[in-house]
């Protein structure tokens, strides 16, 4: 038995010997910067932004020159890092995807070696972080800046003696960016070759400086605590997910967007000081941490570990980099595949250039304000125009020799001395793809490179006037020389009709070409309480077919200058913005959100002007600035000429709706022309009508004025309802503004097009074509060759030819109109409750089927003589096509049948 015991207790010795022989598995941080490219580093050469810390680690462990993501946006790239695969291996291709659910995570891995596998802050992408299967999984809000103390508090006052992986992720400097730059000089920072050099450029590098100064100092507060805690001996590794949000940089496949810092520091283990030219890519870091950690790299991955050149056993690792970006939503519909070969060529595949590359950059200016800076430089300089259609139009296959052209900037992909290269990496890539089973899929909706013969198209929907206001459409009060002009050169349509003699739906039918009562939109949109007792919606749904999204996505630049009146206004301040439907630029009033420029109203009495917004002003959503009600339109002018010549700087045709505040109430017309009036009601109306049409006449004169543009723009001018009573005129029609009687609902319609009219049909009264603004809409999509929105029942008609005055072809389908359910009529005079035009028919009716009125509006355009007695059938017909339509469509608080819903939701689609 002693000798039993004896012989136990020499086995117990000889295994804690060799327990404690066996290399200690060392405790890892790992440090995850945002959106931070590579050479914005003092690390990586960076004249003017100092990284300490960065400098600080780099010189205690091996900094890597050639280190690549997989992918050049957040959730791919980080999907590619905690699965060791490719993007199209392991599912997340997309920014915002997930990898797939069944895929061993890098935490699997290192909790079967016995480590504690935690996560603060930005690892995966944000709340995906915690499906990857952490111990501890702390993400928080974007930008929420505290996962960093979060993390140093968790990290002091933790007391497991399992060997620790920490991931530690911080925001910066991923946008926004500070405001604060503290003592940056922008004047001093140097803007890289492939960027465009302005003021406001340099304002907003030194404050994607600022970010990196903030990520910089959070890694220097968590090495610090880690050295601390874990010891000097702590494996700590520094990189980033992608390049910054800059052009060329995020989303992109040039190095600017896939390379990367690394820094890796292992007292001890790796030498100090060491800077690598290994090319390392980011799905390489899951078996090196395996390995750290005394695992073995896991054979079913895409990733192979450098572990080896961390030791110094080998200087290389891949000799060529793969990476892919398929998109990120419908911001960035771009599929591009690249590979980056040891020494330093790049073939890049763009495998859709018929796509325009668009991204946040582009599609939201606001929030990266540069763009509109390099655009509008683009106009006049043609180095500016040369960077910004670079980035925004790309040849199918692109390459580079980074070496000595490190930005990227002279494609080689033509040069003969090159094919064989070319040969190769062509058959690399496509080796590649089929090993990772690539489908090469489009994620979203492309926006599509228009060809240069597209028409331009400018929308004029002016508000409130009459259909015989205008001097061309016989009105004597005033001289509208600008669009008298247009129309002489042009065809007018006296046979023209909107879709609502009120403001909001009517303009609900020309945006989505859908009478407006299918989105519960069928009177002016107001208060929230109001908009809800009266049974309407409080915006137009952003899923509504939409002209200008369709143009969008077709390559058009798309911009929309004046009243907006479909969401927006009084206290509704969650409407959608503007560009929610497809409108690139914006510029409204207070029926809107979004940029605005909000009326002074000046009587030239001696007293200040009066603000009248009607509480647009505390909505926010802005920016917003006042002007004088009276150059209010030039105001809308000034911005739509910027527009024009930006999309020419972008090589783009162009949509734009020129829809002025004027002439509705109040009338506040320029001091010189209201000293002309005796300051009645109706004087001051036409006052502002003449100003209106001298503002209008900017636009016009650019457009005539430039050959280019005049042979290949449309203009379309319109009233989008009836004039107010008292105000303009509709003479000889009955009714006015809410009334759907003809001069409520008929309004004037002028198409001007030098080079798209047919030449006979210039300066001509087109007096037998019916079409209404739905039929506008429907024929916009033929004229501009784009395609009808999937999935939508438009209510116009292809009327293109009459248009051009090519045709003289009348809407087949009746014309149906509801009134406002707040606009009953008067003490005096019913206003019927709905009303159909059929040919030269038009009838009216009540809900209940009383009070029908019938008219032959050939003979009898201004409505006098009933003659529904006379002809019983066509009555009976008509009556019914109105019930059939009605009851086809949501009721609203004018039909005596309609009760208000109990609960309402918080989204103008279910209000």
């Amino acid at each position: 038995m002693r000798l039993l015991g004896f012989t136990c207790l020499l086995m117990s010795q000889f295994l804690t010997a060799a327990v404690s022989a066996e290399p200690a598995r060392p405790d890892m941080v790992i440090f995850l910067s945002d959106d931070h490219t590579w050479r914005d580093s003092s690390v990586y050469g960076s004249p003017d932004i100092p990284t300490p810390n960065m400098k600080r680690l780099a010189d205690q462990g091996m900094t890597f020159e050639n280190a690549f993501v997989a992918s050049p946006s957040c959730a791919p790239s980080r999907a590619a890092l905690l699965t060791g695969l490719y993007p199209a291996h392991n599912g997340a291709e997309p920014n915002h995807s997930r990898p797939r659910a069944e895929l061993k995570k890098l935490p699997a891995y290192l909790q079967e070696l016995g480590y504690e596998v935690v996560s603060f802050g930005k690892v995966g992408h944000y709340k995906q972080t915690p499906e990857y299967g952490f111990d501890i999984a702390r993400h928080f809000r974007y930008h929420e800046d505290i996962a960093i103390p979060k993390a140093i508090e968790w990290l002091k006052e933790r007391k497991s003696d399992r060997p620790l992986c920490l991931f530690v992720g911080t925001n910066w400097p991923h946008v926004p960016w500070p405001e604060e730059i503290g003592d940056i000089d922008p004047e001093q920072l140097q803007v890289p070759p492939n960027h465009v050099d302005t003021p406001v450029t340099r304002r907003w590098r030194a404050k994607y400086m600022a970010a990196i100064k903030k990520m910089d100092s959070e890694l220097g507060q968590v090495y610090d605590v880690a050295r601390q805690k874990l010891g000097d001996d702590v494996f700590f590794l520094h990189t980033s997910d992608h390049g910054a949000q800059w052009p060329f940089g995020k989303w992109n496949l040039y190095d600017e967007g896939i390379r990367t810092p690394l820094i890796v520091s292992w007292p001890g283990r790796i030498k100090q000081g060491v800077r690598s030219e290994a090319m390392v890519s980011w799905i390489d870091i899951l078996p090196t941490l395996v390995e750290v950690a005394g695992g073995a790299t896991p054979e079913q991955i895409d990733g192979r570990s450098f572990l080896p050149v961390l030791k110094g056993n080998t200087d290389t690792h891949r000799e060529v980099i793969f990476t892919t970006h398929s998109g990120d939503g419908d911001n960035n519909v771009y599929p591009i595949r690249a590979a980056r070969t040891l020494d330093g060529w790049k073939y890049i595949r763009n495998l859709h250039p018929e796509f325009r590359f668009t991204s946040h950059v582009t599609n939201v200016p606001d929030k990266n304000g540069y763009w509109n800076s390099w655009v509008q430089k683009a106009i006049s300089s043609p180095q500016a125009r040369l960077q910004v259609r670079r980035y925004l139009e790309r040849p199918r296959e692109e390459l580079y020799q980074v070496t000595r052209d490190p930005f990227e900037q002279q494609n080689l992909i033509e040069d003969p001395a090159h094919v064989e290269r070319l040969r190769k990496l062509r058959q690399q890539v496509d080796d590649w793809l089929a090993e990772t089973g690539d489908q090469k899929a489009v994620f979203g909706r492309p926006q599509r490179i228009a060809s240069s013969e597209k028409p331009n198209v400018i929308m004029v929907f002016i508000d409130d006037m009459g259909w015989s206001d205008l001097s061309c459409f016989k009105g004597t009060t005033v001289k509208t020389e600008k669009i008298d002009q247009l129309a002489s050169e042009g065809i007018r349509f006296t046979n023209f009709y909107v879709n609502s003699p009120i403001c909001s739906p009517s303009r609900v039918a020309l945006t989505t070409g859908q009478y407006p009562q299918r989105w519960r939109i069928n009177s002016y949109l107001a208060q929230r309480k109001k908009n809800r007792e009266r049974g309407l919606a409080q915006w137009l749904n952003p899923k509504a077919p939409v002209l200008a999204r369709e143009l969008k996505h077709a390559g058009y630049a798309t911009g929309h200058f004046g009243k907006w009146h479909m969401g927006g206004q009084r206290d509704v301040g969650e409407a959608p913005l503007i560009n929610r439907y497809g409108f690139d630029r914006s510029l409204t009033n207070f029926e809107g959100l979004g940029p605005r420029v909000l009326p002074l109203k000046d009587a030239y009495d001696g007293q200040p002007p009066k603000k009248h917004d009607l509480g647009s002003a505390n909505l926010g959503h802005g920016p917003i600035y006042w002007e004088d009600r009276s150059v209010v339109t030039a105001a809308f002018v000034k911005d739509a000429l910027t527009f024009i010549d930006q999309a020419e700087a972008t090589g783009q045709p162009f949509y734009l709706n020129l829809w002025p505040d004027d002439v509705h109430s109040p009338f506040f017309p320029p001091e010189v022309l209201r000293n002309s009036t005796d300051g009645s009601k109706r004087a001051l109306y036409y006052a502002v009508l003449d100003a209106m049409d001298q503002q209008l006449g900017t636009l016009f004169d650019r457009i005539r004025n430039d050959e280019k543009l005049k042979n290949n723009t449309l203009i379309l001018i319109a009233s989008d309802n009836g004039p107010e009573t008292g105000a303009g005129l509709a003479t000889p029609l009955r009714g006015a503004k809410t009334w759907l009687y003809e001069g409520g609902v008929r309004s004037p319609l002028i198409v001007w097009g030098p080079g798209l009219l047919n030449p006979q049909a210039v300066n001509t009264t087109n007096n037998t074509s019916v079409l209404s603004a739905l039929d506008l809409n429907r024929s916009l999509y033929t004229l501009t060759g784009t395609e009808l929105p999937q999935g939508a029942e438009l209510d116009g008609e292809d009327l293109a030819t009459t248009l051009l005055g090519k045709a003289k072809q009348t809407r087949q389908a009746p014309l149906f109109w509801r009134r406002p359910p707040d606009r009953p009529g008067t003490k005096e005079e019913h206003n019927p409750d709905l009303a159909v035009r059929d040919g030269k028919w038009k009838l009216y009716m009540n809900y209940d089927q009383s009070g029908v009125q019938l008219y032959d509006l050939e003979q009898d355009v201004s409505e006098q003589n009933n003659c529904a007695v006379q002809h019983p059938k066509l009555v009976a017909r008509l009556k019914q096509a109105i019930i059939n339509w009605n009851s086809s469509l949501p009721k609203d608080a004018g039909d005596p049948t309609w009760r208000p819903k109990k609960k309402t939701a918080k989204t103008g689609a279910k209000q």
